[in-house]
């Protein structure tokens, strides 16, 4: 009979990003594993939405001081980059998908049981910093010419509220002309953040320039749309519950004011790791990992047999 050759055994999807998988211990490439699969979007079904959510919450749950940790650590890095005058506002943008795709490394780490370390938040910058701080800057770019149109509209008062932290009286805030500003700006930032969702993931995983990343994000959020609908509509519940157990708190007295606000404080730190997590659910689901194969070596010619043998016998 004839013998029939296995087809080469590919190498599990890892915890770790393509780029941190190929480094030997001292630093040194790999160069006999490469990718194997090609990206390809996969469209789910819409009950998805709410299964992301709650896988979301089981994956901080499987390590909820790391995940937290990590989370904490994001979210003051991107504080603390806001915070010089000038160029705050653009400098915690332009950090925002490499601190992000850290976040989203230690979830995979967690999901495939990999080791976990505080260095994973900042592996998005090892060899894509280039790619990640241009996502950032054109993230920073859209939204600042979105906000800038509406002073057409409100004379400036959403670009104040939003980079001057300036809080109108009731009377603006429910006037016209500033309402009129909203509903022109909250789709077109709803259709960037549908652009730019997965772009940190695709960067760092699959190793993808900006414009294909950002291309590749937008197909994925368009083809599985019912599923992100789902989602954002449980999640918005979620919220809506707590104001409502907040709102309630409030009516009893200064007392249960404070139980109000350290009700709204334990929803935010559970939830903000799970919300990323659930996130990198997503992500999983949609795209997939890229995985690796070994490169088959190449077997030494009849010349080269020669030549060894003539080297050992003399």
């Amino acid at each position: 009979m004839r013998n029939v050759k296995s087809a080469p055994e590919t190498e599990p999807a890892s915890a770790l990003p393509p780029d941190t998988l190929s480094l030997d211990g001292d630093g040194s490439p790999r160069p006999h594993f490469h990718e194997s699969r090609p990206l390809k979007i996969r469209r789910v079904s819409m009950r998805h939405g709410w299964y992301w959510l709650i896988e979301g919450f089981m994956l901080w749950a499987r390590s909820i001081a790391f995940l937290s940790f990590l989370t904490l650590c994001f979210v003051f890095g991107i504080l603390a980059a806001s915070i010089p005058p000038g160029i705050g506002e653009m400098l915690g943008a332009v950090l925002y998908p490499g601190l992000l795709l850290g976040v989203f490394n230690g979830c995979r780490a967690i999901d495939r049981k990999r080791k976990l370390s505080p260095g994973l938040l900042f592996s998005g910058f090892r060899r894509y910093a280039f790619d990640l701080l241009l996502a950032g800057f054109c993230n920073f770019v859209v939204i600042v010419v979105i906000l800038l149109s509406t002073r057409l509209i409100d004379g400036g008062m959403l670009w104040r509220m939003s980079f001057n932290a300036e809080i109108p009286d009731i009377e603006t805030f429910f006037s016209p002309p500033l309402f009129h500003s909203l509903l022109y700006a909250t789709p077109l930032i709803a259709l960037w953040a549908m652009v730019y969702l997965l772009v940190p993931q695709l960067i760092g995983w699959w190793r993808l320039s900006v414009p294909k990343a950002l291309i590749f994000s937008l197909k994925g959020c368009l083809i599985n749309f019912l599923p992100f609908f789902t989602y954002a509509f449980c999640y918005s519940f979620f919220i809506i519950v707590l104001s409502a157990i907040t709102i309630n708190f409030l009516e009893f007295g200064l007392a249960a004011k404070g139980l109000g606000v350290v009700a709204c404080f334990v929803f935010l730190l559970i939830t903000s790791p799970a919300l990323i997590a659930s996130f990198y659910v997503a992500a999983r689901d949609i795209y997939g990992f890229p995985r690796r194969r070994k490169h088959k070596r190449r077997r030494p010619s009849s010349a080269q047999d020669e030549r060894r043998k003539q080297r050992e016998s003399s």
